[in-house]
């Protein structure tokens, strides 16, 4: 708040008044500057702790993202796997098949940047800040989120599977499934669940890869360099880095 407080008694000449009016003026600059310097003093220090709540949820989510490439992979291996073994039994007699991996896919934490959002202390970052993290948040729902996500494709596939085999499941002593009831035809659509199972745990991977590589990108990046020629060499050598750790996500004809 700013206090102006009056002279003690009235100005009897022009030249007395004028230094009033300009002793004033002067101490309003003053407080309105000072008041300017603490406020953006202030947001600086509000940027900082932003960016240091982002920078550790993003550390923390490395493992994470990590923990779910792997279960991902699983997934690719076990429907795979499970789709040469009803292949292989032939279009009748005996046929056993594993159980799903227990594994579960959870979203990473991405608490603090919503929550910059809806506050709006976001707007304390730079657009090019602004524009990653916002990307990053899109990667999140396309793979996690509840309309038409990678997840929700994959979980569509796993009911399309159980649907194929309801009522001709028997688990045997060892835990697998005994599916030997089934018909040439019913194999045949086992196979495609299995495959569309398969394809659609890649695509999850592959989103995963995806956001792993920004949030890596982001870390390793001083953000005022994000937008940077120099960046753009340091995220597309990240980029090669974790697709070449994953070549199962390559596309067939896709250029090496």
């Amino acid at each position: 708040m700013l206090d102006v407080h009056p002279a003690q008694h009235a100005a009897s000449t022009w030249r007395e008044f004028f230094i009033h009016i300009a002793t004033i003026v002067i101490g309003l600059l003053i407080a309105i500057g000072l008041e300017q310097a603490v406020e953006k003093l202030h947001q600086r220090h509000q940027r900082h702790q932003l960016e240091e709540a982002l920078q550790k949820d993003g550390e923390a989510n490395r493992d994470y993202i990590k923990d779910n490439i792997a279960i991902a992979q699983g997934i690719v291996d076990w429907a795979r796997g499970q789709a040469a073994a009803v292949e292989q039994a032939g279009p009748t007699g005996p046929l056993t098949l594993r159980r799903m991996p227990a594994e579960s896919l959870y979203a990473p934490d991405t608490g603090v940047w919503l929550a910059a959002k809806a506050s709006g202390t976001a707007t304390l970052l730079s657009s090019s800040e602004q524009n990653w993290l916002e990307d990053l948040d899109n990667l999140e729902r396309a793979i996690y989120g509840p309309n038409d996500s990678s997840i929700v494709q994959l979980n569509a596939a796993y009911a399309a599977l159980d649907q194929a085999t309801f009522g001709h499941t028997t688990e045997t002593p060892s835990g697998e499934l005994d599916l030997s009831t089934l018909n040439a035809t019913q194999r045949s659509t086992v196979i495609a669940c299995l495959r569309s199972i398969a394809e659609q745990a890649r695509s999850v991977m592959r989103g995963l890869v995806s956001y792993n590589i920004d949030n890596e990108y982001i870390l390793v990046t001083p953000h005022s360099q994000l937008d940077d020629p120099q960046g753009d060499k340091q995220y597309a050598k990240i980029a090669r880095e974790n697709f070449a750790a994953h070549p199962a996500l390559q596309y067939t004809f896709s250029a090496k």
